[in-house]
């Protein structure tokens, strides 16, 4: 029986910068399975690495690559393996969440209707299944699409403060699946959070991001 290899995403020489702003100058760092925190001040550029790790946003320089998967050269497949959730609305909020999982199951071939039902239980959002995601809560949108991110099976999934805006029951029941997440060898967590991670924050791997100031 052939052991599996655990998956590595990878930043090489990354350079990226807003309007008089620089956050990342020749910046590499190799993430691997399990759980790391991305921390530092506000503007230093957590949720921009993210959407960086995500394809969401293109580097001046550098490149990604989720093990022989290179996000330039790939970028179909890179997508296909790593799952940004960020911290703003849900798209396509039109949708019901069980028509959203539908949609994400469509494109994600990993997706996991079983892992969905557990958390959908879990965190209180099924008496919310059949109403349209526009007119939920702030909360109970946010735990639609963290329930998405992390049934869509991806090596990768990229959390940006995935505990904003949740009832105090979610919260427990999220930071107690990150803390697993922690040990976890078959895939990568990648997450940003200004809230504690409970007992994650002692089993996350710590990535410090540094201050920037302005140019």
């Amino acid at each position: 029986m052939t052991a599996t290899v655990a998956p590595r995403l990878s930043a090489h020489g990354l350079v990226f910068a807003y309007p008089g702003r620089p956050l990342f100058n020749a910046w590499s760092h190799e993430f691997g399975a399990g759980l790391t925190w991305v921390r530092g001040h506000n503007g230093c550029g957590k949720s921009t690495l993210l959407r960086l790790l995500g394809g969401v946003l293109d580097p001046l320089a550098g490149h990604l690559q989720l093990d022989n998967i290179d996000a330039k050269n790939q970028p179909l497949d890179y997508r296909r393996q790593v799952y940004w959730c960020g911290p703003d609305g849900v798209a396509f909020d039109h949708l019901k969440p069980t028509e959203y999982f539908g949609f994400v199951a469509g494109l994600y071939p990993r997706f996991s209707t079983g892992e969905a039902a557990v958390l959908v239980e879990a965190l209180g959002l099924a008496p919310f299944l059949n109403q349209r995601i526009s007119r939920l809560s702030t909360g109970t949108q946010r735990k639609v699409a963290v329930i998405a991110a992390i049934a869509a099976g991806t090596s990768a999934v990229l959390l940006d403060e995935p505990l904003a805006a949740l009832d105090q029951a979610s919260l427990s029941v999220l930071r107690s699946y990150l803390a697993k997440t922690a040990t976890q060898t078959d895939r990568i967590w990648i997450v940003t959070s200004h809230e504690p991670l409970g007992d994650a924050d002692l089993r996350a791997a710590v990535l410090d991001l540094p201050r920037t100031e302005p140019a």
